[in-house]
């Protein structure tokens, strides 16, 4: 998830907008704060502790809540249409593979394996319910879940699913760096 955070400030420092202060932004802290959650849990779950998984749908919901706060304070109305529409696309795309796959969604793990993250038998549904290891017998293999940041395993529904918080970040902060130029304007002209 941390990408999805990382990216649209990357955007906005190349595009020369600049934030004084972290304190601008406080209206995504409640956001940055489910996102450390979830840290937490992917950091107990690379050292086998995975008694938060069942916590995750708890934080995904959390962390949607979280981020009508910045859209109310910066009246973000069109960009989170786009990021609503890009999030049910997703979602439908999800169900597809999951329906086409006897209700499971599977995984091909790359990086994860690799690091260490994903170990030989977890997905065999002790953990997880929904997901089983990707083979030869997996349906609609380009909407399951391939792309592998090393901590976790997306789909490209997942990706556009998560692109709905990057867009509320992306304008949020941009709001807050539009908002610091006009204030730097108005106290040049008084």
């Amino acid at each position: 998830m941390l990408i999805f955070i990382l990216i649209p400030l990357f955007m906005l420092y190349f595009k020369g907008y600049r934030l004084r202060s972290p304190l601008q932004i406080w209206d995504l802290y409640p956001f940055f704060a489910a996102c450390a959650c979830h840290l937490f849990f992917v950091i107990n779950a690379w050292c086998g502790n995975h008694s938060f998984v069942r916590f995750a749908a708890i934080l995904q919901y959390f962390m949607i809540f979280t981020l009508l706060i910045p859209v109310v304070r910066r009246r973000i109305v069109y960009p989170t249409f786009v990021g609503v529409g890009l999030t049910m696309v997703g979602t439908l795309m999800n169900h597809i593979a999951i329906n086409a796959n006897g209700g499971k969604m599977p995984v091909y793990p790359t990086v994860s394996k690799w690091i260490g993250y994903y170990k030989d038998g977890q997905l065999d549904g002790s953990i997880d319910q929904l997901h089983v290891l990707m083979d030869e017998s997996s349906k609609l293999v380009f909407l399951t879940d391939y792309f592998d940041l090393g901590s976790c395993v997306l789909s490209p529904g997942d990706v556009l699913i998560h692109t709905f918080a990057s867009i509320i970040v992306y304008y949020s902060a941009k709001a807050a760096c539009v908002n610091v130029k006009k204030n730097a304007e108005n106290n040049k002209n008084t």
